[in-house]
């Protein structure tokens, strides 16, 4: 991927201005706490933690057993984090998590709970926290409900950066310190509404608040639990440590659609991922995109869902759809010898996405709506057909679709005559593909690429270490004065003054004429009666 830069020598500047304030000899110990099970994330985190160690810094990574070796970095990996996480979906009722709000959130807990505690109790890190040789200067880590892991920010009196790789919701507002009730985005994309009537934003703001309740009553206090075991810090010392970010590195971009007022220590790095080379091609799918005369389509349901798994009233549909199209079809399938399978279709396991969004004769993407995959098609500027299962995909396709480049269908009601009929629009409409290459030509367009800006601003937070800098720090500004009700209550006063007033003088003028019209009747009866 490449970016267009405002200068053309901007970032290197901004890099060798960065040498100087950051001498070689400053260099910092730093550690990286990312307990991912599954592969995405680590495609961000790679990148970023090379470029820490080329800069000349130590890194120390806490991790799972899935994260791949970075060249030149000390990992740390607790098995235990995979064993956990295995058992805990094992099961009929593995997803049953999924039904609502409530099992979702104890589910979430569980498993925030367990990788703290498999990590803080990790031999190679106890070790690592007895051995007073060991320092580090900063903390990153997810920026999500880890909170136990915060107590070795004031252990090592380190600065704290986080990454958060899902998209903006309400808990990284306020763990950057931007509570911002008009921006809010929900933990769980499902059943959100993007509308702005006024039914849907009752609703959202139940769903958001109903999701603050399951924070404070069920994550937390398992988080604090974890804090007071491994650290024996005070309860007040782990809502401190929680306001301790310096900077909130999130992997989106307000070009893709989610334009938003960021306080200054929320940085956007969507595309931090694309500063890696894409994956080679092999000779057979090269020839079989070169040749494709009417276009090629491109399908995938990411790395982590697999096609055997996925529904039968699923399958088919698709095979039916695909069977009818013209244009070739690139399916990431390891099922190779796939039943009714057409002649169009191109079936491969490990397929090198990026080439492939990149070549000349893609037409469409049909995606599930992972994150990257959602960067990877506006960086190209390819239109669209979602088809969400879980999680953020929903939210991540919303954004999509209200930005003119994407339509979205229910997995549960698919259909062979639908998909067609959607996939020929998606194609034959030009309306998609203009909106997408515009997307592109935006989200390619900055001063400084995703990686740059990241470690720039991991290196800012190293060199001004005092974090309310460029925080807004709700515990220093009264209710009152944030959401400036002084003014609201001066208004109201002068509103209820005013239309007091008004109802006074109509209730005098009606007063005098009830007056005028007794007077009249009285001045008759004297009249009658005489």
């Amino acid at each position: 991927m490449r970016f267009s830069y405002a200068r053309p020598d901007l970032g290197l500047y901004l890099l060798l201005l960065v040498n100087l304030n950051f001498k070689l000899g400053e260099t910092a110990n730093i550690l990286g706490l990312f307990p991912y099970q599954y592969t995405s994330p680590f495609l961000v985190v790679k990148p970023f933690v090379q470029a820490l160690v080329e800069r000349g810094h130590n890194v120390t990574l806490i991790t799972s057993k899935s994260m791949p070796d970075v060249k030149g970095i000390r990992h740390l990996r607790v098995s235990k984090l995979n064993e956990r996480f295995q058992e805990m979906f094992k099961g009929d009722e593995k997803f049953d998590f999924l039904i609502n709000k409530w099992r979702e959130s104890i589910f979430g807990a569980k498993i925030y709970f367990h990788m703290c505690q498999e990590i803080l109790s990790d031999d190679a890190v106890q070790r690592i926290l007895k051995d007073r040789n060991e320092h580090f200067d900063l903390i990153m880590m997810e920026a999500t409900n880890l909170d136990a892991l915060c107590g070795l920010v004031e252990y090592y009196n380190a600065t704290l950066v986080g990454l958060a790789f899902l998209n903006f919701n309400w808990y990284t507002e306020e763990l950057a310190g931007n509570p911002a009730p008009s921006i809010y985005e929900p933990i769980s994309p499902i059943g959100y509404s993007r509308d702005h009537s006024m039914l849907s934003r009752i609703y959202n703001w139940i769903h958001i608040t109903e999701e603050k309740l399951l924070e404070n009553l069920i994550i937390l206090p398992a988080q604090l639990q974890l804090f007071k075991k491994f650290f024996g810090y005070s309860e007040q010392k782990f809502y401190e440590l929680r306001n301790k970010y310096s900077v909130i590195l999130v992997n989106d971009h307000f070009s893709m659609g989610k334009v938003r007022a960021n306080v200054p220590n929320i940085i956007e790095v969507g595309g931090l991922h694309l500063s890696e080379p894409p994956e080679p091609c092999d000779e057979n799918l090269q020839r079989f995109m070169d040749e494709a005369e009417h276009g090629v389509i491109y399908f995938s349901m990411g790395l982590d869902i697999l096609v055997q798994f996925l529904p039968e009233n699923m399958q088919q549909p698709l095979m039916q759809s695909f069977s009818q199209l013209k244009q070739r079809v690139v399916w990431k399938n390891e099922l190779f010898n796939m039943p009714n399978k057409s002649e169009n279709i191109y079936a491969i396991k490990k397929a090198p996405q990026r080439h492939i969004l990149e070549h000349p004769n893609i037409r469409l993407f049909i995606t599930n709506g992972g994150s990257l995959s959602v960067m990877e098609a506006v960086s190209s500027g390819v239109p669209m057909l979602g088809l969400p299962v879980f999680f953020d995909q929903f939210g991540n396709l919303q954004w999509a679709q209200l930005a003119g480049m994407t339509e979205v269908l229910d997995v549960n009601t698919l259909n062979a005559e639908i998909l067609t009929t959607t996939i020929r629009e998606l194609i034959e409409n030009p309306k998609y593909s203009l909106r997408a290459k515009e997307m592109s030509n935006t989200f390619r367009d900055r001063p400084m690429s995703p990686l740059d800006t990241a470690v720039w601003w991991t290196e800012y937070a190293l060199r001004n270490r005092n974090a309310a800098l460029i925080r807004l720090n709700k515990e220093d500004i009264s209710v009152m004065w944030y959401y400036r009700l002084d003014c609201l209550l001066s208004f109201g006063l002068r509103f209820l003054i005013v239309f007091g007033s008004v109802l006074y003088l109509i209730w005098k003028v009606i007063q005098k004429k009830r007056e005028r019209k007794k007077t009249k009747e009285l001045k008759m009866l004297q009249l009658t009666s005489q």
